[in-house]
């Protein structure tokens, strides 16, 4: 990655309030917070100490669904959109499919100019692999962009991801006719690896005050019903378990039967039709 483009990509970062991707990465286990983001993460620990445990569970089902799709479909692209910040402690998605495909070819997509700096940086000339700049809002943009194009091939399965992404996308935004733009572009034999939070009646006590503190002080979120979240898969075929509490996809080892109901977020994989 070029200095000037990295420093443009950075400066463009600069921000006076908490960031969502920042936070987010740091309950994964990162170090992007900044000062102007801990007086936040501080109070969301307070209201919800379990709130590191879910992001975790989030990625891990992130990286189960692309290892399978990998592995036992031969997924050899991925769109990862809304890809937040690379982990160190944890393998990236290109190192879990790449495992599996070495020819593996994927794209990380992300609003937040300092994700996509940090990407660029950590990837360096690994092969099949960039970071691009584009929102989920914008399907057009990103589904145009020259690096995405260079690397992906869309007359060939290409898996759409989307974890914890719609969530921070309103209603007015439709993020049903979005994801549908996407899933267009693609070919039948595509999937689609997503999870969303559920609406606060699923969640624990302190809900409606981690709601009010996005929506006051980060940035908004909007938890959807499960037969909301179940609409993004029209046009798919879901591969089993169907749409699960997320730690309770294909999990490595057994899960406890009160993890497996509690539904706060959910998570599936659908094979295009």
């Amino acid at each position: 990655m070029a200095t000037e483009e990295k420093e443009q990509l950075m400066g463009d970062a600069v921000d006076d309030r908490p960031n969502a991707c920042r936070i987010y990465g740091r309950l994964i286990g990162g170090d992007t917070v900044r000062a102007v983001d801990e007086g936040a993460l501080s109070r969301l620990l307070t209201i919800n100490p379990g709130t590191p445990a879910v992001a975790r569970e989030n990625r891990q089902f992130m990286l189960r669904a692309a290892r399978t799709l990998a592995r036992e479909y031969g997924v050899r692209q991925f769109l990862d959109l809304g890809c937040g910040f690379p982990t160190g402690d944890t393998p990236n998605l290109h190192e879990v499919v790449t495992a599996e495909q070495p020819e593996a070819r994927v794209v990380y997509v992300d609003v937040e100019a300092e994700a996509v700096a940090v990407w660029r940086h950590r990837l360096g000339d690994t092969k099949n692999v960039t970071a691009v700049r584009g929102a989920v809002q914008d399907p057009s943009a990103v589904l145009g962009n020259a690096r995405v194009l260079a690397t992906l091939d869309f007359a060939h399965p290409v898996a759409l991801v989307l974890t914890g992404v719609f969530p921070f996308v309103p209603d007015e935004d439709d993020p049903w006719a979005l994801l549908g733009r996407f899933r267009d572009a693609t070919c039948p034999g595509s999937h689609l690896v997503l999870s969303h939070a559920l609406t606060s009646e699923d969640w624990p006590v302190g809900a409606e005050e981690v709601l009010r503190l996005y929506r006051e002080e980060i940035q908004p979120m909007h938890p959807r019903l499960e037969r909301d979240v179940l609409r993004f898969f029209e046009g798919y075929e879901l591969l089993e378990p169907g749409v699960v509490a997320t730690p309770a996809w294909r999990p490595d080892e057994p899960v406890a039967p009160e993890l497996a109901a509690f539904k706060r977020a959910v998570a599936g994989v659908g094979r295009r039709i």
